[in-house]
């Protein structure tokens, strides 16, 4: 084959659906990759378009190997790409009669998560982790087959997360778990969503982690095992900021009395004016580059917000999110604009926001209950 040619072809002949090939890269690397053939769409003019998917192996073969350890290395990583081609070629096979293949049927469960959290790009990654952890705890087992996680299984699971977690936790762990398994059924690890039909219902009425002014004001006067945490903590709650961007906060996000910073979990960039607490508990602006926070990890700093509020004599379970939820129901009970809260929050949904509008109402009804009930003669 000349030089020339960029893209080598290891897999000729008709009928295959996966087709391994080499793409050759600079200083006499070849790069190993899968090309799948996924059916193809026919416009109104009848011009046929091929569908095609590219899996790049991350592995590589010297194109000249120059001594007998190079030689034995291109032949390992070459068998063993062409083992992957195969395998990606029975579960198309099997996956068109609705099977799973035999290889997927031993395989562990486990194995595919963290495969999956390996390739995982998007800002909930803490989530989809924690997703794998409990669900690992709640089974008490190391190695799953796919036939194992049945619908009994995952209804458990989703039980389990209810008893364990309170407000939103439950939805947001199971839905994460719910994606892993999409995403399993969709690379042939189940022949049909075991998980499809599972809901995990969201609490409605009053979160029991919302503060008050008042349960705020006694917990900026108690002491707090943490400086950094607690000042974090107090910002989160005169912003509405979630914990991985009040972390994430740097000096360069801060100008005028302006937080301006893309949020972690949506990529939407949020404003946000800062009110005088706010500001003293920014203090003097650094570097640019600079950590605004010296924080530790999440569960550390759960930990410290769980001892804070024990000492300041609120008996709540309140969590880092409480202090966005306290942010965005005391805007809305102080008749901020809805439209305004929700910008503030950086959600791209009014309806987003409407929940708010909910709990404010159940707080208003709880108000009106708590008044003297008076008999009349």
């Amino acid at each position: 084959m000349s030089k020339d040619v960029k893209i080598i072809n290891y897999s000729p002949g008709k009928g295959i659906r996966v087709r391994l090939r080499g793409k050759r890269l600079s200083k006499g690397v070849i790069s190993l990759f899968l090309d799948y053939y996924t059916g193809y769409t026919k416009n109104e003019a009848g011009k046929i378009k091929t569908r095609r998917q590219i899996e790049y192996l991350k592995r590589y073969l010297k194109e000249k190997p120059a001594t007998p350890e190079e030689k034995n290395k291109n032949k390992e990583v070459f068998l063993l790409a062409q083992a992957i081609r195969n395998q990606r070629e029975s579960d198309l096979m099997y996956k068109e009669e609705g099977l799973v293949a035999p290889y997927r049927k031993k395989s562990n469960f486990f194995d595919y998560c963290e495969a999956y959290i390996s390739k995982y790009q998007k800002k909930d990654l803490r989530m989809v982790k924690m997703a794998v952890k409990e669900f690992r705890s709640y089974t008490g087992e190391t190695h799953l087959t796919p036939i194992q996680i049945d619908k009994n299984r995952i209804t458990g699971f989703r039980d389990y997360l209810l008893n364990k977690f309170n407000g939103e936790t439950p939805n947001s762990v199971f839905a994460r778990f719910k994606k892993i398994i999409a995403a399993a059924t969709d690379d042939g690890l189940f022949s049909k969503n075991p998980a499809e039909k599972i809901k995990c219902k969201v609490p409605t009425g009053i979160p029991k982690e919302i503060l008050t002014p008042d349960e705020i004001i006694k917990l900026a006067a108690a002491e707090c095992g943490n400086p950094e945490v607690k000042r974090a903590f107090l910002l989160c709650l005169n912003t509405g900021l979630r914990f991985v961007d009040i972390k994430d906060l740097k000096y360069k996000h801060i100008t005028n009395k302006l937080i301006k910073k893309q949020q972690q979990k949506t990529g939407r960039e949020v404003t946000i004016d800062l009110n005088p607490v706010a500001v003293g508990l920014i203090g003097t602006l650094k570097e640019p580059e600079e950590n605004v926070f010296n924080l530790p990890t999440y569960e550390s700093c759960r930990r410290t917000l769980k001892n804070w509020t024990k000492k300041a004599g609120i008996n709540k379970n309140v969590t880092w999110h409480s202090a966005r939820h306290s942010f965005a129901t005391i805007l809305l009970m102080d008749k901020t604009d809805i439209k305004t809260v929700g910008n503030l929050l950086g959600h791209s949904k009014l309806q987003h926001t409407q929940k708010y509008t909910h709990i404010v109402d159940a707080l208003k009804e709880q108000a009106v209950n708590t008044l003297p009930k008076i008999e009349l003669d």
